[in-house]
């Protein structure tokens, strides 16, 4: 067998040979130049043409271009060609490719190019090229008005800000392309719409948004019944993953199985390793949730062994890892917690790599240092265990330095907390008081003036921010549209204002809703009995998790530490 495809392998080289010696005169006897390009693309774009003779003719096709010097067909080529081949290859062959289609005079090519080159990086996970393309695929398409191509490429910018977890920006991109392929009943801009919705969706779900992941639900359904036959289950299979995250957030966890195990088989034969490894994990929480830990860490292994073939994870996967070190600990398997703290130091050094722009979120929740002084703790112990009695009472005695240290740094944890409970309390006080003493909001254009010269329309927004304010108008879920039309003025000028005045809308609103949370909680001891949940539904918050997220990120303190620390001190 090796014999006769080394014997194939050198008769292909000697064609080779002969084409470069002898130019194209096999293939263009008697035949137009028009027919031989058609004749050899067919050849190359036939499922029955194996990879290796793919490269080959396209080769050919390649060099006949280049004698005619036929540009557009160069480019068709190398483009075809760039699909084919390794990452390295295909950026040598997208440089060859630029100055070819700046000769063409076609702005779709051109676009095009820009559009294959930011995927061709993202795909690859060089998120910062793929971005530098993006944009400008982005800036280029709108000079040229191509509004479909345009909004095509926002969804893949929207996707690589998505894997930088910068969501906001993320939201932003999918819910332009969202709104402008809903805008047509074309088919491609039908398809367009479920993909877009899809990818807004599965961002909601990232960040445990129940009432907008659900409202998208509902709207992918409709757009899905729009959509071919043979397509629909596919997109039915991504649904229901949505579907089983979304009762997965809201504890349901029957439902959540159920919806999650409907969608995978589907998901497996459209070859989507990464959402299907999601499902995995989704799965393992349900079974960890239902303290059934040994079936829940079957699944965490499945990602582990994915990592460990693949070489990387998304994100979203991460926390795979937190699971499996608690379970190994916990079950005193200290090779298995090794494996487990290796593979999360590798991941983590993986996204220190290729995402700078959460380098940040990183140092704060994926501390490596920490991860890796830990690991070396653990291969400390297996090679201890392989040592003497003696060793074992060293190891006794660093084990009490090291209880002694956790001791320690619980006792300063807990004195900063407390620090910052006390500081808390004095600005809740300062606070409570202006609350209940609010400026009065008078229609007048001479109240409530602005430091700086502003339009009257701004100045009258401003009054009213001042009066949604006093009445407290942010203890409700509001959406910036519904505060735009009930004040007469549209989303974009309000939004301006509001990013000016007062930071972005949800963080104004967040700010607000923790300030007066903590203002109540003092004051008001009932409140102190009520639950995350309960708390979350009468101050506007989507969920506990999102209360508990925003009450952390601007006090440094967990709600239910203050809450606590309240009745402790009985204030």
């Amino acid at each position: 067998m090796s014999n006769v495809l080394i014997i194939v392998s050198k008769k292909s080289y000697f064609f080779l040979l002969l084409l470069t010696i002898f130019p194209f005169a096999f293939c263009v006897s008697a035949q137009s130049t028009t027919d031989t390009y058609k004749k050899l693309w067919e050849v190359i774009v036939s499922d029955s043409t194996n990879k290796q003779k793919k490269l080959y003719f396209l080769e050919v096709y390649y060099r006949k271009a280049q004698l005619e010097n036929n540009t557009l067909e160069e480019y068709r080529a190398l483009e075809e060609k760039s699909f084919m081949v390794p990452f390295d290859n295909a950026v040598l062959l997208l440089d060859k490719m630029r100055p070819l289609v700046e000769k063409i005079p076609n702005d779709s090519l051109k676009g095009y190019f820009l559009n294959r080159a930011a995927v061709l990086y993202y795909s690859n996970r060089f998120y910062s090229k793929a971005l530098d393309f993006a944009i400008e695929s982005e800036k280029f398409n709108r000079d040229i008005n191509s509004l479909y191509n345009l909004n095509s490429i926002r969804i893949d910018i929207g996707n690589i800000y998505y894997h930088t977890r910068d969501y906001d920006k993320a939201i932003l991109y999918f819910t332009q392309a969202k709104d402008y392929f809903q805008s047509s009943s074309d088919y491609n801009y039908r398809r367009a719409y479920v993909v877009a919705l899809y990818n807004l969706a599965k961002t909601y779900l990232q960040l445990g948004n129940t009432n907008l992941l659900s409202e998208t639900i509902a709207e992918s359904k409709q757009a899905i019944a729009y959509i071919k036959p043979k397509y629909q289950a596919v997109e039915m299979a991504y649904l229901n993953y949505l579907q089983g995250g979304l009762y997965f957030l809201q504890n349901n966890d029957e439902q959540a199985k159920q919806f999650l195990e409907q969608a995978l088989p589907l998901i497996q034969q459209n070859n989507d390793f990464n959402t299907e490894h999601i499902i995995y994990l989704y799965l393992g929480k349900i079974a960890w949730r239902q303290n059934q830990k040994s079936e829940a860490v079957k699944y965490f292994n499945m990602i582990d062994e994915l990592f460990h073939q693949k070489n990387f994870l998304n994100y979203e996967l991460r926390e795979t890892y937190e699971y499996l070190i608690a379970y190994y600990k916990e079950t005193s398997n200290t090779k298995q917690q090794l494996h487990a703290t290796e593979s999360l130091i590798a991941l983590n050094k993986q996204f220190e790599r290729e995402q700078l722009s959460i380098t940040k979120t990183m140092h704060r929740e994926i501390d490596t240092k920490k991860l890796e002084a830990e690991r070396e703790q653990l291969k400390s112990v297996l090679q201890n265990k392989q040592k003497s009695t003696n060793l074992w009472l060293g190891l006794l005695g660093l084990g009490l330095v090291g209880i002694l240290w956790y001791a320690y740094e619980q006792y300063r944890a807990k004195k900063r907390l407390k620090n910052k409970f006390d500081e808390l309390v004095k600005q809740i006080n300062t606070k409570a008081l202006v609350k209940e003493n609010p400026p009065i909001v008078s229609n007048e254009p001479g109240n409530n003036r602005p430091p700086i010269a502003v339009k009257a329309t701004e100045a009258r927004l401003l009054r009213e921010l001042a009066q949604f304010e006093n009445e407290k108008g942010y203890l409700k879920p509001v959406k910036l549209e519904e505060l735009a039309q009930q004040w007469g003025t549209n989303r974009s000028t309000l939004s301006v204002l509001i990013n000016t005045h007062k930071g972005s809308f949800n963080t104004y609103l967040n700010k607000l809703r923790i300030e007066q949370l903590m203002i109540d909680l003092k004051n008001q001891k009932e409140l102190r009995r009520l639950s995350l949940t309960q708390l979350a539904n009468q101050y506007g918050f989507a969920n506990a998790k999102s209360l508990a997220i925003q009450f952390k990120a601007q006090t440094d303190l967990p709600p239910m530490y203050f809450i606590q620390q309240l009745e402790i001190e009985n204030i």
